[in-house]
């Protein structure tokens, strides 16, 4: 009988020890589930800091590229960060008869500007002009060209012109009342050329040619002359403090 009572107390205690391996008493369960819960918080914590933590490392590439790019386009390009209007540039004007007929509007414009205008100049001429003005180094910012109208313009003298002018932006302006192709020869060789740019005064006066043309068809009227002086700012606006060709708007 003593050893009947021995085995079922034995075994009574045997029972109890596997059962308190397989039932968690329930203080612990709510101890191991605030953990749980206390961990989970601290990763929801850190991942939220790593996301604002790559956000900003994103932001601060981002303003770096933008700052390199920007660094970049006015190493190309220096005009940009030295003016902000082309009324402020010194504007260098070499031309015949058409420039000359509309010098008091183009001073109005640019009045830091300089412009040697004569009647009856060739091209010939005006490679003359340049070449000493080159040697001189008194061609100011950019250069404009009016010498379309007592001339035909051969490519190659496009070329020459831009050669005197280094690295300073040109603009060619069309001639409008002549019969020759100097307009078209003039853009085959801009289109070659970074900085240098057409001024398309044909077309805008031939729009408004009685307004803004002479009896001549050639020579500018006051209100053409505003109007040509206008074009040519509003180009170089448009072109010399802008991005350079073939970059990305």
């Amino acid at each position: 009988m003593a050893n009947l009572i021995f085995t079922i107390f034995m075994m009574v205690l045997f029972g109890l020890g596997i059962r308190s391996f397989f039932v968690v008493p329930p203080q612990a369960k709510k101890e191991a589930a605030e953990i749980e819960e206390m961990l989970r918080k601290q990763q929801a914590a850190e991942e939220e800091r790593k996301r604002q933590l790559q956000e900003e490392l994103a932001r601060k590439a981002a303003e770096e590229e933008a700052r390199r790019k920007e660094e970049e386009e006015l190493a190309k390009n220096p005009l940009r960060g030295m003016y902000n209007d082309a009324s402020e540039m010194v504007v260098v004007g070499i031309g015949d008869s058409v420039m000359l007929g509309a010098l008091d509007a183009l001073y109005a414009e640019f009045p830091n500007g300089y412009f040697d205008a004569v009647f009856g100049r060739t091209i010939y001429d005006g490679k003359r002009v340049c070449a000493s003005m080159s040697e001189s180094n008194t061609l100011g910012d950019v250069v404009v060209f009016s010498l379309g109208a007592n001339s035909y313009i051969q490519e190659e003298d496009v070329e020459e012109l831009i050669g005197y002018c280094g690295d300073r932006p040109t603009f060619w302006i069309t001639t409008v009342g002549v019969t020759n192709d100097s307009n078209e020869k003039t853009r085959n060789v801009v289109a070659r050329h970074d900085k240098a740019y057409m001024v398309d005064w044909e077309t805008l006066a031939k729009e408004n040619v009685r307004s803004y043309i002479l009896a001549d068809g050639l020579h500018p009227t006051a209100e053409g002359a505003a109007a040509y002086a206008q074009l040519i700012h509003d180009e170089i606006n448009a072109d010399a403090l802008a991005k350079p060709k073939g970059t990305d708007e």
